[in-house]
């Protein structure tokens, strides 16, 4: 069997993982990084040989997994997807980079960053649904032990168990929706298929599509994560190291808000019953993009203005998925990348600047544009961008969010 250029995306981390976990930590933080590389590589790879008038996913793989149930292992890459495959092997490589030696059992933090990474880059390629299920339940083991071993603070421990339970009611909520899925496709019983090229073909009557719409939105909103389900976060952020939030912060949100373009939304275009959920999902988006606002601007911890000013990002992004028209989502997909570059940046600078002056105080800190300006320019550049400076990359995704 030959494997091809996607399966190393995730094979590449997931197997580095588990060889780093067992060297010195020298040795295994340039073996973390190395592989980290390598995938970016293939991935860079990819990118280059990516067709964009062709409007199928490409680079497929197929191989039968369990065939009596339909279940095969699929692998493809979009427009939508290719480049988020991209941002996640970049942050890696970053967050593998900032990862300081002194970090305890610093073997096994590596390890468990990229066996997150391997996690996400499979959500984002997988093209069959119970493949999609069981990458979206990969790549949230390794992020409670991160939290749980590796999270600072008073209370890590309480920060990981509030993750796992928003995020495994989450994943309750969606296997649910997946068995629902197969059982009440539009077809004969022979015919179910998991293939999400297939899937939008057979969907159920609206009635049906209500339900099933509602169980994956809610597991998708828990993630993204989308007001009213975004509680999880602050303490999550708060106790998560530096690095970790580079990908934690930067990407796993991102899958959430993936798959409401890649499942939601293509599987159950009309999802009517009580009501129509296509007004109900913008509606939590904007609360969710005042409610960060507000709060960010409360904030005297910069790292919890930051995570704050990510759940605000966040609704605007779900928002232009739900504009449902290519200006909008199109939109949507390049903030995606846009912030998983600003967010991760920040994060680090605030990371940096407690590291300097032992507090992440904003109220404390003033004056350092003198002693640190390098700092202070780069600082100014991101925050910028993170504004929607016209000039700066998340002007552009945040301007086509608003034609949607």
């Amino acid at each position: 069997m030959i494997i091809g250029a996607l399966s190393v995306i995730w094979l590449l981390p997931l197997i580095g993982a588990i060889l780093v976990a067992f060297l010195p930590p020298h040795f295994a933080k340039y073996m973390a990084v190395t592989v980290s590389l390598g995938a970016l590589l293939v991935a860079a790879y990819v990118a280059l040989l990516f067709a964009p008038d062709y409007h199928r996913f490409q680079f497929t793989e197929t191989l039968p997994w369990i065939p009596q149930l339909h279940v095969f292992y699929r692998l493809g890459v979009d427009g939508i997807s290719l480049w988020l495959v991209l941002l996640n092997a970049f942050l890696t490589t970053i967050a593998l980079l900032a990862t300081p030696l002194s970090t305890k059992n610093v073997s096994r933090f590596l390890a468990l960053m990229l066996a997150m990474s391997a996690g996400m880059a499979g959500v984002l390629m997988a093209t069959d649904l119970v493949l999609f299920y069981v990458f979206w339940e990969a790549m949230l083991i390794p992020a409670y032990f991160l939290l749980w071993l590796f999270g600072e603070g008073e209370r890590p421990g309480r920060a990981a168990l509030k993750f796992v339970l928003f995020t495994l009611t989450g994943s309750l909520l969606m296997l649910v929706g997946v068995i629902g899925e197969y059982a009440f496709q539009n077809v004969l019983p022979d015919q179910r298929t998991f293939d999400l090229a297939q899937l939008p073909s057979v969907a159920p009557s609206p009635a049906i599509q209500f339900g099933l719409f509602a169980l994956f939105a809610l597991a998708f909103a828990i993630k993204t994560p989308l007001f009213p389900f975004h509680t999880w976060v602050p303490d999550a952020y708060a106790a998560a190291p530096a690095p970790m939030l580079v990908t934690f912060a930067g990407m796993m949100g991102k899958t959430g808000a993936y798959g409401f373009l890649r499942i939601a939304i293509p599987l159950f275009p009309d999802p009517t019953g009580l009501w129509d959920w296509r007004w109900v999902v913008p509606v939590l988006a904007v609360g969710g993009i005042l409610w960060g606002a507000l709060m960010a601007i409360a904030q005297r911890d910069m790292k919890m203005l930051v995570a704050y000013s990510s759940i605000s990002h966040m609704g605007f992004i779900v928002l232009g998925i739900f504009a449902l028209n290519v200006q909008g989502q199109q939109g949507a997909v390049l903030q995606m990348v846009n912030h998983g570059i600003i967010v991760p940046a920040l994060f680090l600078i605030v990371a940096w600047i407690q590291d300097r002056t032992g507090t992440r105080d904003r109220s404390s800190v003033f004056g350092l544009a003198p002693r640190m300006p390098i700092l202070a320019g780069v600082f100014t550049v991101v925050a910028l961008a993170a504004l929607g400076l016209p000039g700066l990359n998340s002007f552009v995704g945040e301007f086509m969010t608003l034609l949607g």
